[in-house]
């Protein structure tokens, strides 16, 4: 796989502002840390500015915008919002739970109908994952930062740094996210994707270099975060990915000098830090109480998922809530890390199976979309995202990301991929002639390697 391929572009200014912001979320998506100001981080603000300018050009200049929701997810959605209003009268917070419940609504029905409006064409959603894949990288950075000159470096300007020196942050940075499980999180939903930028030559104008710098930094996450969950969810997606082929052999060689590398440097700054560093082994080790520790969580995970289905048994149909502090409260203090069954406990089972359907919708369209390309490479792409959904339902078995935007990225840039397909086939249809012959569009713009537009 030497690049992407020579696609024409159809040339669009529609929304091009809106895009611009919206490229800019992408970049501080996994910066949840950094709340500016009204307790919105600073991806929260750009993506709701992209949406103000979408709302502004379609009522002020008439713009037609067309996208569509697989209905499947859609459905899905409808009954997860039955449970979330049924569970309301009864829960333990109502306030916090419908806050909930709006935030999920605007993460899975506004912030997706956003990417497939200015996500034009899959170039767009080459620029958003490359932006995506900087997020991490920068809260890479600040990750290696922590740990040359503390936790409170960035004291000034997070959100988060009053209780990152707890006991169970003890050898786990944060970064810019509000939690180390989010550092990991975050960077294990985005290997695939990475380790893709990183084998190929996107744009011949950035140096793959910048890549994979970037893809060591993702990998520097995952370790720096401490996070096994993210240990297993990141070497999952790495098996995927390799296992599907799409990994050459000089690439193979290149990512074994990516790990060597990022593990030296590692090493080192290990070695010259304020604070030392759990390896993934200690980590691995002591999460799963092979060696005697009070960090020792991952029975008492086990433990907290079997208090979270008594209390589905004892209330199947209605829920306590969907916020973090109402499922907690019901649990006797410490809320459950599954998502599935957080959402059971927190909106009942219509809240529960209303989170399947969209799941499984989001799996069906990961594949239909595989099989709808042709090109090699466009089936690379998807490849990518569609490894990453799976890392990030690995992720939801030990972390209650339902709410959470770093974790639906991959589901939100393949409706975009979708939306831009099912676009060009209706613009197919509508200049086909009655005579059968296709005519070529208007004017054209380089595609993404800097090749004009055939």
């Amino acid at each position: 796989m030497r690049g992407l391929p020579h696609q024409p572009v159809v040339a669009s200014t529609e929304f091009r502002a809106a895009r611009v912001l919206y490229y800019l979320g992408m970049t501080f998506v996994a910066a949840g840390a950094v709340r500016p100001f009204g307790g919105l981080d600073v991806s929260d603000w750009f993506f709701l500015a992209s949406l103000a300018l979408v709302a502004g050009t379609v009522i002020f200049r008439g713009t037609t915008i067309e996208f569509a929701l697989p209905n499947l997810f859609v459905f899905g959605f409808a009954v997860f919002s039955l449970g979330a209003v049924f569970s309301l009268p009864v829960a333990l917070f109502p306030v916090d739970s419908l806050g909930a419940f709006v935030r999920f609504t605007f993460t899975v029905l506004v912030w997706f109908a956003l990417g497939a409006i200015v996500l034009r064409g899959r170039h767009h959603v080459e620029i958003a994952i490359a932006a995506w894949i900087l997020s991490i990288g920068i809260s890479g950075l600040a990750a290696i930062a922590q740990v040359n000159w503390g936790p409170f470096v960035f004291g000034s300007i997070t959100v988060v740094p009053q209780f990152a020196t707890g006991v169970a942050f003890v050898g786990r940075q944060i970064g810019l996210s509000g939690h180390p499980n989010d550092l990991g999180g975050a960077a294990a939903i985005v290997v695939a994707p990475a380790i893709l930028y990183a084998t190929i030559r996107v744009w011949p104008r950035v140096p793959r270099g910048v890549f994979v710098g970037l893809l060591c930094l993702v990998l520097a996450c995952i370790v720096l975060a401490g996070s096994v969950t993210a240990f297993g969810a990141g070497l999952a997606s790495a098996a995927i990915w390799l296992l599907s082929g799409r990994v050459a052999a000089r690439h193979l060689v290149m990512l074994a000098g990516i790990l060597t590398l990022t593990g030296a440097a590692l090493v080192v700054i290990n070695q010259q830090a304020a604070s030392s560093v759990l390896s993934p082994i200690d980590r691995v080790s002591s999460t799963l109480g092979l060696v005697t520790t009070p960090l020792a969580t991952g029975m008492q995970r086990l433990d907290l998922d079997t208090i979270a289905w008594n209390e589905i048994v004892h209330s199947p149909l209605y829920g306590v809530g969907l916020d973090g502090n109402s499922v907690a409260q019901a649990m006797g203090g410490i809320g459950v890390h599954n998502m599935f069954l957080f959402v059971w406990v927190g909106a009942g089972v219509f809240g529960f199976l209303g989170v399947v359907m969209m799941v499984v919708s989001l799996a069906r369209s990961y594949i239909a979309e595989y099989r709808r390309m042709s090109e090699p490479v466009d089936r690379s792409l998807v490849m990518a995202l569609g490894t990453s959904f799976a890392s990030f339902l690995v992720v939801t078995l030990a972390q209650p990301i339902v709410f959470v935007r770093y974790a639906w990225v991959p589901a939100a840039l393949l409706l975009a991929l979708r939306a831009g397909r099912l676009h060009r086939e209706a613009a197919a249809r509508v200049l086909a002639p009655a005579d059968g012959k296709l005519h070529q569009p208007e004017a054209a713009v380089p595609n993404s390697l800097g090749q004009p537009a055939h």
